[in-house]
């Protein structure tokens, strides 16, 4: 707890705090009496927001022309806020060597890839390019500038799970695969001096999140904040309450529950908190393929994904982060999953199906359409646990944190490794978009240029990429 004592805050601010000792500062929800209310050039009321999302290993043409009773059913909740386009050639963008890697790059930054066998980008994705053009000196005051976290398994290059790419195009942190080093890094007990690649283990999980909570470090800060003398209504107060209740259960959720901590310690309930476990999933580093992939129960990986897809959403609505991305199943992705799963009313066994192999090569390579109809839709069920999320927090302005952010999606290929079609996307957006489908000619660098744009932000593709034309997505800019 710390020991500088109550006090209140001298001015409110949209970038308010609760800080407390060891350096711990958990950003709050945007609220009212936050919001300028004068110079506003000063401040933006709602800050803009970039992520992007992939999923790899494509779906066919067919499968996109199933839309909402396909693998993409999982988006259908969305279907108000999302441009979807089913008709988009990534052949121009690819680099030359091994399939999913030779695209894998070029997702989110527009350019063609660089060639074998460096496998690396030509350029910055775009929550960078967002990034640079809002905040030239430096995203202010916020946790972290960006995050990469998701689900993903390496069995070689580096452009196979990497989604976030430097303006030199190297490639940023990998993605974070541990919902308790996402919340550490949101939320608290985040140390920037440690290597870019460190997990934590899971003693080091037990002691942050059993032993003690990082709230616990800011409780005479939120007692200010509260409290009679505070300049806050009741409503934004109940806000609080509930932005800190929200972060409380999703850290009692992060509890390991194979160690067994001392005798004076609460554990969490585990039938209402269970744990995403095993934890050697999250620290295979590189996954043989066959049967010595890594192998992970698909409802461990689905909890995994819904903890760090609201951890990202809580993050984005407390302006702990602005810029990222979110990754289920890397491109190529050598892992096998376990366990039954039902949907589209088929049932797929990935314990027998996958037992000597992964579902790359068993579901893709070998090409059996109903396995990768369930297949991608649990990928896209991963991803939708991050926007149901973003669409439950309202903002100030009466709209969602979906509303109020842009996404991206895409993956990297169409049927098998064939290059088009491939499914592209664009959610939220405040409203820049026309929602619905679209089936006209592209290449993924007409999606990212045109919603650029939407923003004024020059997507620095052309510049990059002389030989380009954009063409215009007719029906797509809501002006």
């Amino acid at each position: 707890m710390s020991t500088l004592g109550p006090r209140k805050p001298s001015r409110l601010t949209r970038r308010a705090l609760l800080r407390g000792a060891g350096g711990v500062a958990i950003a709050l929800p945007l609220l009212p009496e936050l919001l300028p209310r004068a110079r506003a050039e000063l401040d933006d009321s709602i800050p803009c927001r970039l992520f992007t999302m992939s999923f790899g290993l494509g779906l066919s043409a067919a499968m996109q022309a199933e839309r909402f009773d396909g693998p993409l059913q999982p988006l259908q909740p969305f279907a108000s806020k999302a441009a979807l386009f089913t008709s988009v050639d990534n052949a121009p963008l690819s680099g030359g060597g091994t399939p999913h890697y030779r695209m894998a790059a070029a997702l989110f930054t527009g350019v063609p890839q660089q060639s074998s066998p460096s496998y690396t980008a030509n350029g910055p994705s775009m929550e960078q390019v967002m990034k640079r053009a809002l905040h030239p000196m430096g995203v202010p005051n916020v946790a972290i500038p960006e995050i990469s976290a998701g689900l993903w398994s390496n069995t070689g290059c580096v452009a196979a799970f990497t989604r976030h790419w430097n303006e030199d195009g190297s490639p940023g942190r990998r993605p974070i695969r541990r919902p308790s080093q996402v919340f550490d890094a949101l939320f608290g007990a985040f140390d920037p001096t440690l290597p870019p690649d460190h997990e934590p283990t899971p003693e080091e999980i037990v002691q942050r999140h059993v032993y003690s909570s990082v709230l616990d470090t800011v409780l005479d800060d939120y007692h200010a904040m509260v409290g009679p003398s505070s300049k806050l209504g009741a409503e934004s107060k109940a806000k609080i309450d509930n932005h800190l209740s929200a972060i409380r259960d999703v850290e009692n959720q992060l509890v390991p529950g194979s160690i067994v901590p001392p005798e004076d310690c609460t554990v969490p309930d585990a039938s209402r908190y269970p744990d995403p476990q095993p934890y050697d999933f999250y620290d295979a580093e590189i996954g043989p393929a066959g049967s010595g992939a890594p192998a992970i129960d698909w409802q461990v990986a689905d909890q995994a994904m819904a903890l760090i897809g609201r951890l990202m959403a809580l993050g984005a609505h407390c302006d702990a982060v602005r810029f990222g991305s979110m990754i289920s199943v890397a491109a190529g992705e050598y892992l096998r999953f376990q366990g039954q799963y039902t949907a589209l009313g088929d049932t797929a066994d990935f314990t027998t199906l996958l037992a000597s192999n992964t579902s790359h090569d068993v579901i893709f390579h070998a090409y059996n359409p109903a396995m990768v109809r369930l297949h991608q839709h649990l990928s896209l069920s991963m991803l939708a646990h991050m926007l149901t999320e973003m669409d439950a927090l309202v903002e100030p302005n009466g709209r969602s944190v979906l509303d109020n952010s842009l996404v991206l999606l895409a993956t990297e290929y169409g049927q098998n490794h064939d290059d088009s079609p491939a499914l592209h996307g664009v959610l939220g957006g405040d409203g820049r978009f026309n929602p619905g489908w679209y089936e006209q000619p592209l290449i993924p660098s007409d999606i990212y240029h045109q919603a650029m744009a939407a923003y004024g932000i020059d997507s620095g593709i052309p510049r990059r990429w002389p030989e380009y034309v954009p063409t215009e997505i007719a029906g797509l800019r809501n002006v």
